[in-house]
């Protein structure tokens, strides 16, 4: 038995499929596949697979890995291959590889936003205040306030084609999670926002996931 990790991107309508989904979908493509996974011990056995991060319903993504565990010599090039060819539209596998670093090591991830309307002066303005307060839920369920400014690893706005881009780096892990829409939603309640696309995923280093 041998651990390895699956590298996709999870674009196009398969935004609109949540991670829950997204999960059985895998299942499926494995067993399609024919590969031979690790099943868990126990009364409730299942094959055992493991999800870097959940993305938000109507998130894309290039940067979606799960790992694994193969109970056979089957090669990684295979495994690649076998996966691909069973893969929905927008869910194009893109490496197959040993795990170097555990899932829990995600501290950050960029992402690409695309807002509808040239508001990028606006945005900028905004980013630039000196704090931006908002009220988050907490995971036990009750609401705290947070300055999203402190939280900003970096970003850049600009504008294409009369709509506004935003890139920008923000926690996003076990430790801490923080949702772009945080950051949209607080600058104006009513934007048309176009995409939001999770594109690199880091380390506490800001070294690239891998």
């Amino acid at each position: 038995m041998r651990p390895v990790r699956v590298y996709y991107n999870k674009v196009g309508k398969l935004k609109y499929i949540s991670h829950l989904d997204i999960n059985r979908v895998m299942l499926r493509m494995i067993r399609k596949a024919h590969i031979n996974v690790w099943f868990t011990e126990g009364f409730n056995q299942h094959p055992y697979i493991n999800f870097a991060l959940p993305l938000s319903l109507g998130f894309e993504s290039t940067s979606e890995a799960v790992d694994m565990r193969i109970n056979d010599d089957m090669t990684d090039d295979e495994i690649l291959k076998r996966l691909s060819e069973v893969a929905p539209d927008g869910m194009e596998i893109t490496s197959v590889c040993l795990p170097v670093k555990k899932f829990s090591e995600i501290a950050f991830a960029d992402f690409n936003i695309t807002i509808r309307g040239e508001y990028a002066d606006k945005l900028n303005e905004f980013l630039a205040k000196p704090e931006i307060l908002v009220d988050k839920k907490t995971k036990k369920g009750g609401v705290k306030q947070i300055d999203l400014k402190e939280k900003i690893v970096k970003y850049n706005v600009s504008k294409a084609d009369g709509n506004t881009k935003l890139d920008i780096t923000l926690p996003a892990g076990t430790q801490e999670n923080i949702n772009p829409n945080l950051i949209l939603n607080a600058f104006c309640d009513d934007l048309s926002v176009e995409s939001i696309v999770r594109t690199t995923i880091y380390d506490s280093e800001m070294k690239i996931f891998a």
